[in-house]
């Protein structure tokens, strides 16, 4: 008979990180935590997810789903959390009305209360994020398509030797003329 051993190691409450920045920060994740897990037994759906914003809550809960959020105050838009303004008083009166069963999750009886509850705005799309910037035109590889402009790549001076040396590369490809004189004067041998 096999024994399952559970190891516990105690560790001290005032040496534990705190898991939120603030209270605030706190509040905010317990509503979503109690939001989530309600969807979910609800749903019975472990993988359920609650969605703040409009068009992705349609979506995911009320089409998908067939539960709506019945209870949400109008005097606080429907928006991710993290958004709301006003601090701890928005949080704090969506989780009373939670607690007290206003702010509840109810299931959606005909597919024409699932139309009917489509959002009539336009879903907002995300804006580009490289707005005024420098877009980089990028090679298959992931690497910019040309080199760097450094500056002038030829020196500020030219020395005498390298000056020669290109005088004898440009003469050396074209035809050469007669220049000087001549040894015999073709026109007195005639």
């Amino acid at each position: 008979m096999a024994r399952h051993v559970v190891l516990v190691c105690p560790v001290d409450p005032a040496r534990r990180k705190p898991r939120y920045s603030s209270t605030l920060s706190e509040r905010r994740g317990l509503l979503r935590s109690v939001l989530t897990k309600g969807l979910r037994e609800i749903t019975k759906n472990p993988a359920a997810r609650m969605r703040y914003n409009v068009h992705d809550f349609w979506a995911n809960v009320v089409r998908r789903l067939g539960y709506k959020l019945v209870g949400w105050p109008e005097s606080i838009p429907f928006t991710n959390l993290s958004n709301l303004k006003g601090g701890r008083r928005p949080i704090e009166e969506l989780l009373h009305l939670w607690n007290n069963g206003t702010l509840t999750f109810v299931p959606i009886d005909s597919p024409a209360e699932v139309t009917a509850l489509k959002p009539r705005s336009i879903r907002q799309r995300a804006t580009r994020r490289d707005l005024k910037t420098h877009r980089k035109q990028l090679t298959a590889s992931g690497r910019p398509r040309r080199c760097h402009h450094r500056g002038a790549i030829t020196p500020l001076t030219v020395s005498e030797d390298i000056d020669e040396y290109l005088d004898m590369d440009l003469g050396a490809g074209r035809r050469q003329f007669a220049c000087g004189e001549l040894a015999e004067d073709p026109i007195e041998d005639a």
